[in-house]
């Protein structure tokens, strides 16, 4: 039947309920699918019997009929409601994210272009977060949700401060593909690694933004085809008498584009693994902090954060353990003196040695050796400290 159907179009809000009172006066529309919902196109359909189908997306708080994309309230004969289910796009795009890495945190950036579905999708992703029992944050351009103002500019330094501040690594969900480019751009800046810092989402999967950033954007995919069919039929039915189907069967839930700025992050043990074999082999050579994560290629805090979950220590720790047993050994197996064993060790010299040792084991390197050599090594020890 839509093969048969005469089409015209209209571009905008205000100009759509301007040729729909137009067509209205010509006798000559029979049905409307409409993005818009506003009073000014609604009641002359309503007035005149024409049944129409709206565009939208459906949020668990819908419960008004209003200028901001709310759902009637009470069922419409002449009215029905094509939606995407944003709480359930909400939990198709965070079960994809989340499935890549271990997150400290997540957070969800408005576009600071809100007509309201802005906000309308954070509410979604925050009750998702909150479901799974996530700590998440939430980044408004103007502090709070805001109509569209297009006199207002984004505000970039507030969000570089913000992605600087989540806890890392981190789960960043955007309100749209353009908002996800800037996050990445301001990432690239402040030299953020997307994804080993911050993994990144968008909405809408459209291609000039999530093909054309580096690197390329995951997005959720409303399917625009699935909501046409459903659309043309909803009004096909309405068309010929029939009542409209019921919201549940109207709403539709998009899909997943994956692509680099989600891509998994190596598992805990690997990144441990190599940290540890690193640390085994170079401690005592004088290795750092710095060296172990420029061994393991990823950001310091990803290196840091997962040492830490698995061990239980940080990674300055682990260093000095390796080189205090070391020191341990050397005391146990041979007659050196501190001054010998410090520089096999990885210490500056033999004070510093002895302040680790003291430190960490409460008794002095010492007496440490006469309870615990193989050889009672501390008469030569002692010998040999008095040697010229």
């Amino acid at each position: 039947n839509a093969a048969r159907w005469r089409i015209r179009f209209a571009d905008s809000g205000n100009l759509a309920a301007t040729s729909v009172q137009w067509m209205l006066g010509e006798h000559s529309l029979d049905g409307v699918i409409s993005y818009y919902r506003t009073a000014s196109m609604l009641s002359p359909l309503r007035d005149a019997g024409v049944p129409a189908v709206v565009l939208g997306e459906y949020r668990a708080s819908d419960a008004a009929d209003s200028d901001d994309g709310g759902r009637p309230q009470t069922p419409d004969s002449l009215l029905a409601c094509v939606e995407l289910d944003l709480p359930a796009l909400a939990r198709v795009l965070a079960e994809h994210v989340f499935a890549r890495a271990d997150f400290r945190s997540a957070a969800f950036v408005e576009s600071h272009f809100d007509h309201g579905w802005s906000s309308h999708r954070g509410d979604a992703l925050m009750a998702e977060f909150d479901r799974r029992g996530i700590a998440a944050r939430r980044f408004l351009h103007w502090g709070k949700p805001s109509r569209v103002n297009y006199d207002n500019k984004p505000d970039f330094d507030g969000l570089a401060a913000f992605l600087r501040d989540i806890p890392k690594p981190a789960a960043v969900f955007c309100a749209s593909d353009s908002t996800a480019a800037d996050v990445i751009q301001i990432c690239e800046a402040q030299g953020i690694s997307v994804p080993r810092d911050l993994a990144v989402a968008g909405i809408d999967d459209n291609p000039v933004f999530c093909r054309h950033a580096s690197p390329n954007i995951t997005s959720a995919h409303l399917d625009g085809r699935r909501a046409g069919y459903l659309a043309a039929g909803a009004l096909a039915a309405m068309m010929g008498g029939g009542p409209p189907p019921p919201p549940e069967a109207l709403r539709y839930v998009g899909s997943v584009s994956r692509r680099a700025s989600t891509a998994a992050t190596p598992s805990i043990g690997d990144i441990v693994q190599r940290a540890l074999d690193y640390i085994d082999l170079n401690a005592c050579r004088g290795a750092t902090l710095s060296d172990v994560v420029r061994h393991c290629c990823y950001s310091r805090t990803l290196v840091a954060l997962r040492f830490r979950q698995m061990t239980g220590k940080s990674i300055v720790r682990a260093i000095r353990e390796r080189r205090l047993d070391e020191a341990r050994r050397y005391l146990r197996e041979t007659s050196m003196t501190a001054e010998e064993i410090a520089p096999l060790c990885g210490y500056e010299s033999a004070s510093a040695l002895h302040r680790a040792f003291t430190r960490d084991t409460g008794i002095t390197m010492g007496a440490w050796r006469r309870g615990n050599a193989k050889t009672d090594f501390s008469a030569h020890a002692k010998k040999h400290e008095e040697t010229p």
